[in-house]
């Protein structure tokens, strides 16, 4: 017995040893040196993580310029995405995604992200990768992170609800018992564990740490470097309480689904309650912005960052509300970069070029971006779409890697500092954005395949809507899906128009769509918006 006891402190001591150089030796000494990532994965080494079939692919056609850097950084996401895939371990007994190399846990809202982008390649692996979150729960709280010596004591952005809802969407590997059991009862239990200890008295939301929120070092929480924080405990926040609307309709879409008609009336109902709140205590009439509430002061914190556009991502302001968040979404000298969508608006005093205090992160601009869809900006969806990605794909080519987030207004680095001033985070992890970073960076190819080609789900009914900017005219895009057998094309004409092409296992067909037409897959039939 002591020999065992011996032994299992030796090695517990040597993988924390093992765990420290990697951390330090990878992030800052040895990922500088490491080849660019490959664009091609062998089916060898696919089927070393039980992946029985090869990524999505994409192919563009234009005679005028070229767009090679879409198809390289599209395949590239996709390899990217499969090195960060972990087999079961000491950590998970299910497959988990590490978000990068140097992040080696198992992050809540990095997960929920990363397996949007893994659901058009292999929809198991999706579910797996929300699963082992949801199996490493601490009681009924998702945890932060768990890794091989931590295990936090916070949770994060609560968007896994959301996250499996949207792969029920797709397509459903479990009998409904089995979903219940496994998915829905675990992500309810949570929720309330949520109302029990995140929500004030006014039936707002709170984080307990920055940390807790995912943004850091953002103006609303920190000062740049960290050395101080603000008491968030004391603040009523737009992001929580929009993630907390959310839940609860993805949770009421999940009670129709198995059938719990009476859970489906008190989740909507108490996302009505909280988005009654959220437009009473939240918004300033005079900015026409959400912000966090001091609720010590009374005072509004008046950082105009990305947390105060979440709320239509939840479908909380109404049209007018909408329509104000609308403009400052296109407004150049706030949020309407040249890679669109940075963190806090270029007019807010605290912008700054590090980390959550301006650049980009992809996770927050695809969440705009599906709340303006929410609110049918059509037009502004497919700009913004097609910006943001271009502008990963740029920077993909110029600099081989992909990265935790971007600079608003260049296809680099130069500029761009991760936490400046925190020498521990700057050991650690470096002072410029972590490398090899799918976590949610990898939404760039859900974006391109979901809002720009248009293919969407209900329950498993495909439609394809595609919805491209001016600038993408003249040009065709091919997309293959090797899960679903599927393959189509789509050629943006000069008038806006689209002539499209699907080969499935029923044959191949041919439609023309006008802009906001959808192709109805099941029923073979064009779907006017009207």
């Amino acid at each position: 017995m002591r020999t065992s006891h011996v032994s299992r402190i030796a090695t517990r001591y040597q993988r924390l040893v093992l765990y420290g150089l990697d951390l330090v030796l990878w992030s800052r000494l040895l990922s500088s040196r490491r080849g660019p990532i490959p664009l091609e994965l062998p089916n060898s080494l696919l089927k070393i993580k039980t992946i029985h079939c090869d990524p999505p692919a994409l192919f563009v056609a234009d005679v005028n310029s070229d767009l090679s850097h879409w198809e390289e950084g599209f395949r590239a996401v996709y390899s990217n995405v499969f090195l960060n895939l972990q087999t079961p371990d000491v950590i998970s007994e299910i497959r988990y995604a590490h978000p990068a190399p140097s992040f080696k846990g198992v992050y809540l809202w990095d997960s929920a992200f990363t397996a949007q982008v893994w659901k058009h390649w292999n929809s198991e692996v999706a579910y797996d990768v929300n699963r082992a979150v949801i199996n490493l729960r601490d009681g009924d709280r998702l945890q932060h992170v768990v890794s091989s010596f931590s295990q936090s004591a916070y949770t994060q952005p609560p968007v896994m609800a959301w996250s499996c809802m949207e792969l029920l969407d797709w397509q459903s590997h479990f009998t409904k018992t089995e979903f219940r059991e496994n998915i829905y009862q675990p992500l309810k239990d949570y929720h309330h564990w949520l109302y029990n200890h995140r929500q004030h008295e006014n039936g707002l939301f709170f984080w307990a740490h920055p940390y807790e929120s995912g943004i850091d070092n953002s103006p609303r929480f920190s000062t740049r470097d960290e050395s101080k924080f603000a008491d968030t405990t004391q603040l009523a926040s737009p992001d929580l309480c929009s993630y907390i609307v959310l839940q609860n309709e993805s949770l009421a879409k999940m009670a129709e689904y198995i059938g719990q008609q009476d859970a489906v009336h008190e989740h909507l109902q108490k996302a009505s309650q909280l988005s009654e709140r959220m437009n009473e205590f939240l918004w300033d009439e005079t900015d026409k912005f959400y912000y966090d509430l001091n609720l010590k002061s009374g005072e509004f914190v008046r950082s105009q960052t990305i947390a105060g556009l979440l709320p239509m991502w939840a479908g909380v302001p109404d049209q007018s509300r909408a329509e104000a968040l609308r403009q400052l979404v296109l407004n150049p000298e706030c949020f309407n970069t040249r890679i669109p969508l940075p963190t806090v608006s270029r007019e807010d005093p605290d912008f700054a070029k590090d980390m959550w205090r301006g650049p980009v992160w992809i996770n927050t601009a695809y969440a705009v971006i599906l709340g303006m869809e929410r609110y049918g900006y059509r037009e502004e969806v497919a700009e913004l779409s097609y910006r943001l990605c271009d502008g990963v794909y740029r920077t993909f080519q110029n600099l081989r890697r992909f990265y935790e987030f971007y600079d608003p207004e260049r296809f680099d680095l130069e500029e761009l500092n991760r936490k400046k001033g925190n020498w521990f985070k700057h050991l650690t992890l470096g002072s410029k954005p972590v490398k090899e970073f799918v976590g949610w960076t990898g939404l760039i190819n859900p974006l391109v395949i979901e809002q720009l080609i248009g293919l969407k789900s209900d329950h498993g009914q495909l439609l394809l809507s595609p919805n491209f900017p001016a600038i993408m005219r003249g040009k065709g895009f091919s997309l293959r899906l090797p899960e679903r057998k599927l393959c189509i094309y789509v050629e943006v004409l000069i008038n806006g128009d689209y002539q499209c092409q699907i080969y499935d296992q029923d044959g191949l067909f041919n439609c023309d769509l006008k802009s906001g037409e959808s192709y109805d897959f099941q029923n073979r039939r064009i779907i006017s918006d009207e």
